[in-house]
């Protein structure tokens, strides 16, 4: 399943981003896998960007040269209406609708 991410632009460049969840193992009682990458994110290098599931801290990553991506075992757990935002402090940089 994938969510395309999208934001307000910083600085005059709009943000990318992509969350991934690959559920292939779900059904046979395995784990939930998430990726995240962002793209364009008009930070300094070394900015930490806390990643969320409907609310829910699932991990962070690291701009560097404007990109970063992180990876997250869910555990099983199945997604589905659920929202990833990409944020800096209560700041949300991207968000996504929501998997389907």
């Amino acid at each position: 399943m994938k969510e395309v991410l999208t934001g307000s632009a910083i600085g005059g460049v709009v943000p990318e981003g992509l969350a991934t969840a690959d559920q292939s193992q779900f059904s046979s009682g395995g784990s939930t896998i998430l990726t995240v990458q962002v793209k364009k994110v008009n930070l300094p290098d070394g900015t930490v960007l806390g990643v969320t599931l409907d609310f829910t801290p699932v991990g962070s990553l690291t701009i560097a040269g404007g990109q970063g991506s992180m990876t997250a075992n869910l555990g099983h757990f199945g997604v589905s209406r659920d929202q990833v935002r990409v944020k800096t402090g209560n700041t949300v940089i991207l968000q996504g609708g929501f998997f389907q």
